[in-house]
């Protein structure tokens, strides 16, 4: 009764919302947005309980003033992540990303301002809850995170680094009997600090809600992932951007 509960109250929260296997950055005040992906998951060890999972994505965002969603090349991501499967309900990883990212000027025509690029080096953790109910998967994770920006040079951007906390719940509900065919929701909250000269204060600010249909090619060992994300940003003023997302996930090619 406790796990049907929590289930019911789980799909009440993430109902119209989701989560792909290589999720979209949050691209800033844009209309529109669009993000491809290729991927390859690993296993390390015969029991598979540990993963590399490596992949590169290119996101483009649309001008202000239309919802061309492939406009204007945004960001370029190239993402290591470990996992370890520990026990049989919890799994915690680390990673290290590089991202390049564009900026454009703010009036018409909108061309690339390349002298303001920015680059950024990640590294975050992650830990999960991880369970299922009859044809349901379903987790919740939190990912704290180290960012630190630098300018097109690699010197210290205005904003030079930011701490940042992540608060997930997935859930992927299999739609045939060998479960080639999955929809996948999720829900993420987003709460940060930023240094400039000092740090600001730490506080909410976007979440991310997605919904994705998932197709996986068994004699392939691939998963093709398409679709929909929202992004609410900010808390009284709020701004919502849209993404189409498509990416290709190959599993342990080596």
């Amino acid at each position: 009764m406790y796990r049907l509960s929590f289930t019911i109250f789980l799909i009440i929260i993430y109902s119209a919302n989701c989560f792909a296997q290589f999720t979209p950055p949050g691209l800033g005040d844009t209309n529109d947005a669009s993000w491809f992906a290729l991927g390859l998951k690993q296993k390390l060890n015969s029991s598979g309980t540990v993963v590399l999972a490596s992949h590169i994505g290119l996101g483009r965002i649309s001008d202000p003033d239309n919802y061309n969603l492939v406009q204007n090349p945004s960001i370029y991501v190239v993402n290591e992540e470990i996992s370890n499967h520990f026990k049989k309900h919890w799994k915690y990883s680390g990673a290290l990303s590089y991202r390049w990212q564009n900026e454009y000027e703010t009036t018409e025509p909108y061309e690339l301002d390349s002298e303001n690029a920015r680059q950024e080096i990640r590294m975050y953790g992650r830990i999960f809850y991880l369970d299922s109910f009859k044809n349901i998967d379903y987790s919740i994770s939190f990912r704290p995170e180290m960012r630190f920006f630098y300018d097109r040079n690699f010197d210290p951007y205005t904003e030079d680094r930011q701490f940042r906390s992540r608060f997930r719940g997935k859930m992927a509900f299999s739609l045939n009997q060998l479960k080639t065919h999955k929809l996948i929701t999720s829900a993420e909250f987003l709460f940060s600090t930023t240094r400039e000269d000092k740090w600001s204060k730490f506080e909410y600010k976007e979440a991310r809600f997605s919904l994705y249909y998932a197709i996986t090619a068994p004699k392939l060992n691939t998963t093709f992932n398409f679709g929909y994300m929202n992004n609410l940003l900010g808390k009284a003023d709020l701004k919502d951007v849209h993404y189409l997302a498509f990416d290709i996930e190959i599993k342990n090619l080596f």
